[in-house]
């Protein structure tokens, strides 16, 4: 059984939220407090341990990020599930430096969210997902080396290592070049790198991307 906790300041979602993690079976999910605040899941987590967090990126008292890295930092090993109405990739991605186990937007979809939150009990990090505007849920996909990426990471990274640019990128996804340069970011984040071709060799050897996708002598640094 996992411990979960709801953090949203308006009832009707932590309602919604609560019904929808009762339907999960496998595994189960017992959602032991729900609380409006910062303050009180922090209070929650020193005195009930929740496995699992669920919280709302606008808090009354602190954002999303900030209350993920406060509560990972007391108990490392808790997952935090950041459910937010705003899509904006800057703040994407400070959850997931913060160690989100996931990002979601609440314009998703329950179906969605259960497969995001399905993920994230399977042991897997780094899922996005947005709502139908801005893609479904992404799964992660797990390399050898054990670094939890999402699909459409992997699809990114295999073009990068083809030698294509941010645009030329953009262009192939029919997605803006900003979010091919989060992706990137993400990605080297992920798994430890800085530069592009220390990217494209580390993805070769962890097993991210088949050999024969990239010339890592060929392939160009996109700027």
């Amino acid at each position: 059984m996992v411990k979960a906790c709801i953090v949203d300041d308006h009832e009707v979602v932590r309602e919604g939220l609560r019904a929808m993690l009762g339907a999960l079976t496998d595994p189960s999910v017992d959602v032991i407090a729900e609380v409006a605040s910062g303050a009180e899941a922090l209070t929650v987590q020193t005195h009930q341990r929740p496995d699992l967090f669920l919280v709302d990126y606008r808090l009354p008292d602190t954002t999303g990020d900030r209350l993920c890295q406060a509560l990972t930092e007391a108990r490392p090993g808790t997952s935090v599930v950041v459910v937010s109405t705003s899509s904006a990739e800057d703040v994407i991605n400070r959850c997931l430096r913060a160690g989100a186990a996931a990002y979601v937007t609440k314009g998703s979809g329950l179906q969605e969210l259960r497969a995001v939150l399905g993920s994230v009990l399977d042991g897997q990090v780094g899922v996005v997902c947005r709502d139908s505007l801005q893609g479904s849920a992404e799964r992660p996909f797990a390399g050898p080396g054990g670094k939890g990426l999402t699909q459409h990471q992997v699809r990114v990274l295999e073009l990068v290592a083809e030698g294509l640019t941010y645009g030329q990128i953009a262009r192939r996804l029919h997605i803006s070049e900003s979010t091919v340069r989060f992706h990137v970011n993400g990605i080297k984040e992920r798994v430890g790198v800085r530069t592009t071709p220390e990217l494209i060799v580390t993805a070769l050897r962890e097993g991210f991307i088949d050999p024969e996708v990239a010339s890592v002598q060929e392939a160009p640094c996109p700027r």
